[in-house]
């Protein structure tokens, strides 16, 4: 078949309107930062550069996951088809800034930018105080390294905060192929330990059932924060809720 030879099947298209200046003192929240640029520069090519001093100059399987999240971050929160990560991604690494437009626009990120994209999301839930009733992690869907990290994380936290399992319920998605190997592993019983449910399901999905919809759920899934009720909190303040959020046992 064909398609229009346009936007960003063309090299002029795949050129960046925008340079990001990512200017953080600590590794940025990949959604969170996904988010702030995507809300930026909506549906246009964003070169960022800065990243390479948290991520490397290979795509290793951490950056993979990290580049996931972030893109589902700048394509839900805004309409990004494209980003180019200085030193990283392929086409960044042949042509550097050669891929910037003359008149590219500038976004710098700090820390107070981020601070200031998260508490400018607005809170759809009726009851602001509600106690969640449901955790979800992993939309995108969790890599296998990513669950392995998730669970040394919980297990760390579960004992600093005296407990065994998990005081929210948590659901964890991945994908088939990722979940049964991660299961067949040393790392899948100890996650089940924790109180924690390993599921193929789609949060989205599950979020915009009528009956779900109207529940307090948390997340640290800018996506759907974006396309759902579900309220949003960085990794660092999930781990904090499902593992100290709740009367001890």
């Amino acid at each position: 078949g064909y398609v229009p030879y346009f936007g960003l099947l063309t090299d002029e298209g795949r050129k960046a309107s925008w340079v990001i200046r990512v200017e953080t003192t600590q590794k940025p929240e990949a959604q969170l930062l996904g988010s702030a640029i995507g809300m930026k520069v909506m549906e246009d090519v964003p070169y960022v550069m800065g990243l390479d001093k948290w991520l490397g100059n290979d795509l290793d399987d951490a950056a993979c996951a990290y580049l996931k999240d972030f893109g589902a971050a700048t394509a839900s929160n805004g309409a990004v088809g494209l980003y180019h990560i200085d030193g990283l991604t392929p086409e960044a690494r042949e042509q550097g800034t050669d891929l910037i437009l003359p008149d590219a626009k500038e976004y710098v990120i700090d820390d107070a930018e981020l601070q200031r994209v998260k508490d400018n999301y607005p809170l759809v839930w009726k009851n602001p105080d509600a106690t969640p009733k449901l955790c979800f992690v992993g939309c995108p869907h969790l890599s296998l390294q990513q669950l392995k990290d998730w669970t040394e994380r919980l297990e760390t936290a579960l004992k600093e905060a005296g407990r065994s399992k998990v005081c929210i319920p948590t659901v964890f998605t991945t994908a088939p192929g990722v979940k049964k190997a991660f299961e067949s592993g040393e790392y899948g019983p100890r996650l089940a330990a924790t109180g924690v449910i390993l599921s193929c399901i789609c949060p989205l999905m599950y979020m915009n059932n009528p009956l779900c919809g109207p529940m307090p759920v948390i997340t640290c899934s800018n996506k759907l924060r974006t396309y759902t009720t579900a309220r949003y909190y960085t990794e660092a303040e999930i781990l904090d809720r499902i593992t100290k959020g709740g009367p001890r046992k």
